[in-house]
């Protein structure tokens, strides 16, 4: 009895249909849909001091570089200048968000951080890549040039 009510769903043409204008529907109004790289582009990078902070400004930007830094980490204080610098250059294409795990560990234990700095990088909130440690200006600008630009937030 039971095959024979599965078997009906699927052979169920209106059943599929209304499924698929469902699933459009919902994805239509999904708010990450609607952001093609930034909705509200940030001016240079943005320090976050709370994890709502931090979710907050993930809402503004599809993609996000996130540096994960410490209080007292030397390669941190030498990779920040470079991290900001690129931001300057790209925020309006991209979030690039600090992050201290000494004042919010919820960020660093989220995206599964123990070392830094790392700088991880999210697509629609989602982890799809990170640098870990200290990165020269020019490759960490080549990083994200050529980045944002596979997911066609620059134009080549």
């Amino acid at each position: 009895m039971i095959s024979s009510r599965y078997e009906d769903f699927e052979n169920n043409s209106e059943i599929h249909r209304i499924l698929d204008k469902m699933v459009h529907e919902y994805s239509r109004g999904s708010s990450l849909e609607k952001v093609t790289c930034c909705s509200i582009p940030l001016n240079g990078a943005v320090y976050v001091k709370s994890y709502k902070e931090f979710m907050n400004v993930l809402d503004r930007c599809r993609v996000a570089f996130v540096l994960i830094t410490t209080t007292y980490c030397p390669y941190c204080r030498l990779f920040k200048p470079v991290f900001y610098s690129v931001a300057e250059r790209y925020s309006s294409r991209a979030a690039f968000i600090e992050v201290n795990a000494d004042h919010v560990p919820e960020v660093a234990m989220m995206l599964d951080i123990y070392s830094t700095p790392t700088t991880v990088v999210l697509i629609d909130r989602k982890v799809i890549d990170g640098v870990l440690g200290y990165v020269p200006a020019n490759y960490f600008k080549e990083y994200v040039d050529s980045l944002l630009r596979s997911i066609k937030c620059i134009q080549s």
